[in-house]
């Protein structure tokens, strides 16, 4: 993973994002892209009798702090041992970070952000999402990958083989409920292939299948959890709750996610 995109917002889970990005580029030799984008054309005030009176005055505001961000975050990594580069962009956060991700390995985000599943399936890339407070500093950790035999979760297990062979030990997990069509043992075929050996756990589901997951993880001492996000349709995820919904709201261990 040498190429890592790193949208940028003013939020308190920035730190997080900022430190896990310098940690993998460390980890894996890579270089980091800090973007930080901002829809000035979309920043309207609509009047009561119609039409869009612009601020002039709010413009000029938010583009300075943009651009003492920047200031201030190359100031900051100057003294860093990671390639990096900074991007300022007058386009919305999404539209930006989809089109930079189209070179990029990997993109890191935040558990907490409103916005992080409209990343995760925009942006055709594995997103690496943090929880708040919980930068993830190193890489060798044990790994739990959550496999329904799914595309979303295949997508993920392949996004993230080079953290597989980052880790200690693997563990694919598979909470039974779905039907065997796709079985883990050919998931772990697949990744034997590439060196990595993983162990495999069946567990039966104990209460939601989220919190089985989270269970299993904290049982063999993950510091990372791989997965698909939304294997259902978004809309019953949304109506009717689901794995993906939970596991963002509620994960204190970083995920790596793929659609």
């Amino acid at each position: 993973m040498r190429s890592i995109l790193c949208p940028l917002d003013v939020s308190e889970a920035l730190d997080d994002r900022i430190e896990t990005a310098l940690a993998l580029a460390r980890a894996c030799d890579g270089h980091v892209t800090f973007q930080i984008a901002t829809p000035f054309a979309q920043m309207a005030s609509w009047e009561p009798f119609g039409g869009a009176a612009v601020s002039a005055y709010a413009l000029k505001e938010a583009r300075e702090a943009n651009e003492r961000l920047a200031t201030e975050l190359d100031t900051r990594f100057a003294s860093q041992d990671v390639p990096f580069d900074i991007e300022v962009l007058d386009q919305e956060r999404i539209a930006a970070a989809a089109a930079a991700a189209r070179f990029a390995d990997i993109v890191i985000g935040s558990l907490s952000d409103p916005l992080v599943e409209e990343m995760t399936l925009n942006l055709r890339a594995p997103l690496l999402g943090v929880p708040r407070g919980l930068p993830m500093l190193t890489f060798d950790k044990p790994v739990l990958l959550a496999w329904d035999g799914g595309h979303e979760g295949a997508n993920a297990m392949r996004a993230a083989l080079p953290l597989l062979q980052m880790a200690s030990t693997v563990h694919l997990l598979t909470v039974r409920e779905k039907d065997s069509s796709f079985p883990a043992a050919e998931a772990a075929r697949y990744l034997s292939r590439h060196d990595v050996h993983a162990e495999t756990h069946e567990r039966e589901r104990n209460g939601s299948i989220a919190f089985t997951i989270e269970e299993c993880a904290r049982s063999v001492g993950a510091g990372l959890i791989v997965m698909g996000l939304f294997g259902h349709s978004r809309l019953r995820e949304l109506l009717m709750g689901g794995v993906s919904r939970e596991m963002l709201d509620r994960s204190q261990i970083p995920l790596l996610l793929a659609h």
